[in-house]
C-alpha cells in the first residue's frame, strides 16, 4: 500500500493542517471545517501529478466552484431538479475547502486525500469530491472500504477503464486507480460497472473486468441502447451493495467537454449523462461521489466546468430523493 513507502523524512507533512479555506465555497454553502450533522460535504482535491498527457486538473475544483455561483441566490444556494419541482431543501451541506497536497510527493498526496475523505465519513457525511485527476479515487476507495468494513462498489463513467496492467514496479497514475484498488482489496468488482468506455481499451483491460465480474458498457453499446436500459443495467449490477459514483468528464464527447486532459471522440452529451444519473441512482445505497479530470485551460468558454458544477446538483438531487424515501419508510 502507498503509505508503507513514504520516506520517514517526509511523513511529518502528514501531520500538517490539510484544508485550505482561502476559497469561495461551492454554491454559497458554508465554508468551514467543523461538522454539525451535515448530509454532504464538498471537498476539493487539486491534484494532477498523475496525469499522462495534458496537466491542469489541479485547477478543477476552482473552476467547478466558480460555475456554481451561477445558481447562488441572495439567500444562499438554490438547488433544483429540471425533471420535477423537487427542491433540495431536506439536505444540510458544507464545503470544507481543498486538501493541501504536496506536489511531487505522490504517496504523501494519496495519504492526505485518504485522511480528508475518512474525516468526512467519520462524521457520517457523504463526500462530494471535486478533482483532480482520476488517481484521487483510489485513496477515496480506501477510505470508503475502511468506513464500511468491506470493499466498495463503483459506478464509473469514463472513456477509459483506468485498470492499467500490473507492471514490475508498482506505480500510480490516472490510468491505474481501479486495478490498484482491486489489488488492495478496496473495490468490489462484482457489483461495479464501467460506462462509456472507448479510449485505449486494450484487451487486457476488458479481460480484467470479465475475470473479476465487473460489467462494462462500451460506448458503442451505450449508443445503441436507451437511457432507461442503461439505468436498468446499472441498478441490476450494483444491487444493494454500498457504492460510490466516480465521473470522468471525458465520458462526454469533446464537443460538450473540451476541457479535459485525454479527450476521446465518440462520447455522449451532457443531457445523456444527467439523465442516466437521474434514472439509475435513486434508491441505490450511494455512499459518495466524485467528478474528475476538469482542465479549464483547454476550455476558454468554461463549458466543461459548467457541466461538472451542474452534475454536482444532480448528485444532490439523488441524495435528497434517497433521504426523503428513507424518511417515508
Amino acid at each position: 500500500m502507498w503509505n508503507e513507502s513514504i520516506p520517514e523524512s517526509v511523513k511529518k507533512m502528514l501531520g500538517e493542517k490539510s484544508t485550505n479555506l482561502d476559497i469561495k465555497a461551492y454554491g454559497g454553502l458554508p465554508l468551514k471545517e467543523t461538522f454539525e450533522h451535515e448530509d454532504f460535504c464538498i471537498l476539493g482535491v487539486p491534484y494532477d501529478t498523475s496525469t499522462t498527457r495534458r496537466a491542469g486538473t489541479r485547477f478543477g475544483p476552482r473552476s467547478i466552484r466558480k460555475q456554481s455561483y451561477n445558481f447562488t441566490t441572495d439567500t444562499g444556494v438554490c438547488f433544483y431538479s429540471q425533471d420535477a419541482d423537487h427542491l433540495v431543501n431536506n439536505l444540510k451541506g458544507m464545503d470544507i475547502g481543498d486538501v493541501k497536497l504536496r506536489s511531487g510527493y505522490t504517496e504523501v498526496s494519496l495519504q492526505l486525500i485518504y485522511q480528508n475523505v475518512k474525516n468526512i465519513l467519520d462524521h457520517a457525511t457523504v463526500p462530494i469530491v471535486l478533482g483532480g485527476d482520476h488517481i484521487i479515487t483510489y485513496p477515496e476507495l480506501r477510505a470508503y472500504s475502511e468506513a464500511y468494513n468491506r470493499p466498495i462498489a463503483m459506478i464509473h463513467f469514463d472513456s477509459h477503464n483506468d485498470t492499467t496492467e500490473q507492471s514490475a514496479d508498482r506505480f500510480y497514475n490516472h490510468g491505474t486507480p481501479f486495478r490498484r484498488a482491486f489489488e488492495d482489496g478496496f473495490l468490489d468488482t462484482a457489483h461495479s460497472i464501467q460506462i462509456g468506455i472507448r479510449g485505449y481499451m486494450d484487451k487486457h483491460r476488458l479481460a480484467f473486468a470479465n475475470e473479476h465480474g465487473m460489467k462494462v458498457i462500451t460506448a458503442r453499446e451505450l449508443h445503441k441502447m436507451s437511457i432507461e436500459e442503461c439505468a436498468a443495467q446499472i441498478r441490476t449490477q450494483v444491487g444493494d451493495a454500498p457504492v460510490i459514483v466516480t465521473f470522468d468528464v471525458d465520458f462526454l464527447d469533446p464537443i460538450y467537454a473540451p476541457g479535459t486532459g485525454t479527450p476521446v471522440a465518440g462520447g455522449f452529451s451532457s443531457y445523456e449523462a444527467y439523465e442516466i444519473i437521474r434514472q439509475a441512482l435513486p434508491g441505490l445505497d450511494v455512499k459518495g461521489f466524485d467528478i474528475v479530470e476538469v482542465t479549464e485551460d483547454y476550455d476558454p468558454a468554461e463549458l466543461t466546468a459548467l457541466f461538472a458544477s451542474h452534475l454536482v446538483m444532480q448528485y444532490l438531487v439523488v441524495l435528497s430523493k434517497n433521504k426523503a424515501d428513507k424518511e417515508v419508510k
